[in-house]
């Protein structure tokens, strides 16, 4: 199903750009192409359908190709982020049993050191040449896509990310196809997204809010996804702080005449705090949404200040995807609103008893959508307690405005922010005394 989305965007609009990489553009017909020749390759190196594949890529053609092809082959993605350490790595290919991972040369040798010590038969395949693959991503990419295969449907799990949720510990969350098209759907409806829009991506595809608001966003509306290129150093990439790629970003914005910018509070603060001595023209801006962590009045009000554009807020998680945006058109007097429920999903403010609260008093936000997750793999106990009647009880505290406005108050729970991700400081306790998983929760 989730191939189908980009199948349908090669059939309405075969030479329209999907992808923009630096100086590389692909339209959607031989994003397409590219994806299902993929997928053929995987099937024929015995990457069957449920076979777990991680994912352990910056944001890159790559991971996109990557992500359509196992979707379309069936596997079950497991998207990790390329800056943990070894340990975090492993424990999340243990946890989800991968049989693949797709890397690049750079984390291919701590790759090969995991399967050394986890299991020998895991295949590693390198998207560029390596000694240590089993086999390189152009081997399996130049294999005959399967024309006109059907995409059938299948119920089980095609995504794991990981959710401290409502309480510690990193768990499993495994989502089917459907409730990802579900995800795009939603948020494709109540955003208003087209073919004519185009999205910036500077937030991690591996994670939720980049994985939902911008590729699968892209794939659903044929809009055009232009992602922020790593930055490079003598011809390898290189990390450097977001605050000196600034300049790039505006003009990437100028250039592609982007439409839709996702983004987290610092982000946008960061872009506010750029040298006004350079001009750029961000007149294509239709609508700019910061999730992550509640956003700052004054961020806010500096963005509005220096281009004229607001930031809207957007409230998700990762067992659902985005749940609510603000797109309110008392733009000043909602900044700090995260809006309105997206299409399809239902939204409520509870009392300790699970009573429904009247508008203005602050209780645990609960919702239900078709995008969200059955429950936390093999965590029967704690999924009688965060998934009740069909409603996913968040640990999340807010309150609902007599407008219908959701305002976000705290956690039940207490999270340390970092970056816009959410870490338990059960996770700081387990690291301090030599257990190095942390976990990441994003809203």
């Amino acid at each position: 199903m989730v191939l189908s989305l980009l199948r349908n965007a090669r059939d309405r609009y075969p030479d329209r750009t999907a992808l923009v990489y630096d100086s590389t553009r692909i339209s959607y017909g031989q994003l397409y192409e590219m994806s299902t020749a993929l997928s053929s390759g995987m099937a024929e190196i015995g990457l069957q359908p449920t076979t777990c594949i991680a994912l352990l890529l910056p944001n890159s053609i790559e991971f996109v190709q990557s992500f359509f092809a196992a979707a379309g082959a069936q596997c079950v993605i497991l998207p990790i982020n390329p800056l943990l350490s070894q340990e975090e790595i492993r424990h999340y290919l243990a946890d989800a049993d991968a049989r693949a991972i797709i890397t690049n040369s750079q984390l291919a040798p701590t790759c090969q050191a995991i399967i050394a010590a986890l299991d020998p038969t895991i295949k590693l395949i390198v998207t560029e040449g390596s000694v240590l693959a089993t086999h390189t991503f152009a081997e399996l990419a130049q294999r005959a896509p399967v024309v006109g295969a059907p995409c059938a449907p299948y119920g089980g799990a095609m995504l794991y990310q990981y959710s401290s949720g409502s309480t510690g510990r990193p768990k499993r969350v495994p989502r089917t196809q459907e409730q990802l098209v579900s995800e795009a759907s939603n948020f494709l409806a109540t955003a208003q997204l087209t073919a004519d829009d185009a999205i910036l991506c500077m937030v991690p595809l591996f994670h939720a809010h980049g994985l939902g608001n911008c590729m699968l966003a892209m794939a659903a509306s044929a809009a055009k996804l232009v992602i922020l290129e790593q930055a490079t150093e003598d011809g390898l990439p290189v990390q450097v702080p977001f605050l000196a790629r600034c300049p790039r970003v505006l003009q990437l914005i100028a250039d592609e005449q982007v439409t839709i910018l996702p983004g987290v509070p610092y982000i946008f603060s960061a872009l506010a705090e750029t040298s006004s001595q350079a001009s750029f023209d961000l007149a294509s801006l239709r609508l700019c949404f910061s999730a992550g962590n509640s956003l700052p009045r004054k961020t806010f009000d500096a963005f509005l200040a220096r281009f004229d554009v607001p930031i809207r807020q957007l409230y998700g998680c990762t067992e659902a995807g985005s749940v609510t945006l603000n797109l309110d058109h008392d733009i000043s007097a909602s900044a700090l609103s995260a809006g309105h429920p997206l299409q399809n999903v239902h939204l409520q403010v509870v009392d300790e008893q699970g009573q429904p609260l009247p508008a203005g008093q602050t209780g645990e936000i609960l919702f239900t959508s078709p995008a969200l997750t059955s429950g936390y793999a093999g965590n029967a106990q704690l999924n009688e307690q965060a998934f009740r009647d069909g409603y996913f009880y968040t640990g999340d505290l807010g309150q609902i405005d007599a407008a219908g406005r959701l305002y976000i108050t705290g956690r039940k729970k207490l999270f340390i922010d970092t970056g816009g991700y959410k870490v338990d400081p059960l996770e700081v306790e387990d690291v301090l005394h030599g257990t190095i998983w942390l976990t990441r929760r994003w809203w």
